[in-house]
């Protein structure tokens, strides 16, 4: 009987299997996602390939850092649409490996089989790289939470990767940046680890309004991927026939509008067989011969009976709407209630007490909310998914409002943050640009603690979240921003807002949990 080897897997373990053949760590990872039953046996979090005889003395599974870990940027989202033309933005990809702050209190230390705390001297060396789709490398840094930044053009997507020491922790963002013409507007995209299931809120009607689903394969193999539109009459029937493939390391582009003509709040479901994906919803609006913006609609919460949105920066009173969309999948109506989360607690408008959602359709539901550090709440009786959408425009002038440039974000529903995630912003924010740190507590509040890194300098805020309360941490000209905590209940998005020639640009950034530990599965081989 040979050794007892061991097998990693995390949700799963997704950079290594994108590059190594790996039959019977794959076979074993799938297996213990699905909780498959081997050798008559089904135990949670471990597989054992064993006789039941030869159970006995099994090492248990034990957790460690990752050694290795990527995430996928978009690239230029704006191009390779087939119907649609072209419009390229100034892209740049940014990532930094964590600050040694920002892993403090990771329950595992060093690779498998040991444990402990992540001490302040961080995890040893490392690399964070950027790379194409076909390993070219792009840029990179063996320095602990320094960024290094690549531009974009063309279809191609790109892998920010962190090995060894500067794998846990990692974060990337991608800014899409055009000004001069109609088609301005500011996108900051946070790269994401893929999963086989995407939820999408965002887009809007009208005849100058587009919106492109951009699917990326960072794999070895085709993907199938099979793209769901919802609407407000229901599921969209012509997205029924939106399945396609995605050729290995590489994406496509579909038009929303030829998926689901006409539809005035779409809400998309991507779900990919035969591996994982990244995407998101690229939405542009021209009202009329007037620019009103560009952003990504990036993933949300799977729909859930409680979900928190945080990062809800309303417009000043007559510079822009605050419209909350809600996305109910399932087969019977949904009664929502939408709590607004501020500084001092919860408040509950009126109007949000008892919101019903028909079965299988979107609801979009202004706000009437003051500037400033706002995240909203929805209870629902059935799983729903939502967004918010931030509007910009310009302050009103004198004489007819006929010219109100401008700029929105969506703020999707968000997981909460499991120990530390980040956020790195690209250099093509100049300086002088507002960027604020939202942070957003369930029902059990937190600590959180910040760090800020802004060139040379870094420093750490604490701060303290009750129950149901939204706070915020002015960032100064901060590049880059880790939140680190223990409680299960926080969620956090960045904003930036530039005003540019009187135009205001605006952006939100999703803080996801970023990859930090990993299970070892110890497996037993059966000789015959």
């Amino acid at each position: 009987m040979s050794p007892v080897p061991t097998i990693l897997s995390r949700r799963p373990r997704l950079p290594r299997s994108w590059s190594r053949a790996g039959l019977v760590r794959a076979a074993v990872i799938a297996a213990t996602a699905t909780g498959l039953t081997v050798a008559g046996s089904t135990v949670d979090g471990t597989v054992r390939l064993a006789r039941p005889s030869e159970l006995a003395g099994l090492p248990q599974s034990s957790a460690g850092l990752v050694d290795s870990a990527s995430l996928v940027c978009p690239g230029q989202q704006r191009v390779g649409t087939q119907g649609m033309r072209d419009v390229s933005g100034t892209v740049q990809v940014s990532t930094a490996g964590a600050p040694a702050a920002a892993l403090a209190g990771i329950p595992s230390v060093g690779r498998v089989g040991s444990v402990g705390t992540v001490g302040p001297a961080g995890t040893g060396p490392g690399l964070v790289s950027l790379a194409g789709p076909g390993g070219q490398l792009l840029a990179s840094t063996e320095q602990r939470f320094e960024p290094v930044t690549a531009p974009t053009t063309g279809q191609s997507h790109v892998i920010a990767r962190g090995e060894r020491g500067l794998a846990p922790g990692i974060a990337a963002t991608q800014g899409w940046w055009h000004v001069g013409d109609d088609d301005r507007g500011l996108a900051l995209t946070p790269c994401a680890e893929p999963t086989a299931d995407v939820w999408l809120v965002g887009g809007g009607g009208g005849p100058s309004r587009t919106e492109r689903v951009v699917i990326i394969n960072p794999g070895a193999n085709p993907v199938s991927v099979r793209v769901e539109v919802f609407g407000a009459e229901g599921p969209v029937a012509a997205s029924d026939r939106a399945a396609v493939s995605v050729p290995p390391q590489s994406r496509i582009s579909l038009s929303l509008d030829a998926l689901a003509p006409d539809e005035l709040r779409p809400a998309v479901h991507v779900v990919a067989t035969g591996g994982v994906v990244s995407a998101v919803l690229s939405d542009a609006w021209i009202d009329g011969a007037t620019a009103r913006g560009v952003d990504d609609a990036t993933a949300a919460a799977a729909p859930a009976r409680d979900v928190l949105v945080p990062g809800v920066e309303a417009a000043a009173a007559g510079q822009g709407e605050t419209i909350l969309r809600i996305v109910n999948p399932g087969a019977s109506e949904a009664l929502v209630r939408a709590t607004v989360l501020t500084a001092k607690g919860p408040r509950q408008p009126a109007e949000l007490r008892a919101v019903r959602v028909g079965a299988g359709s979107t609801l979009d539901v202004p706000l009437a909310l003051a500037g400033g550090e706002n995240a909203v709440r929805l209870t629902a009786d059935q799983p729903v998914s939502a967004a918010v959408f931030l509007d910009r425009r310009r302050p009103p002038r004198a004489g007819p409002d006929i010219d109100r440039e401008g700029d929105f974000g969506w703020a999707p529903g968000l997981p909460a943050i499991q120990g530390t995630g980040g956020v790195v912003i690209p250099a093509l924010v100049r300086p002088g640009a507002t960027r604020t740190l939202h942070l957003a507590a369930g029902v059990a509040g937190g600590t959180v603690t910040t760090t800020i890194g802004a060139g040379a300098d870094e420093r750490q805020v604490t701060s303290e979240l009750a129950p149901l309360t939204s706070v915020i941490v002015a960032l100064g000209d901060a590049d880059r921003v880790w939140v680190s905590t223990q409680s299960r209940q926080v969620r956090a998005a960045v904003t930036v807002t530039v005003v540019d020639r009187g135009v205001p640009y605006f952006a939100v950034v999703p803080i996801r949990s970023a990859p930090t530990t990993e299970t070892a599965v110890p497996v037993r081989q059966v000789t015959s």
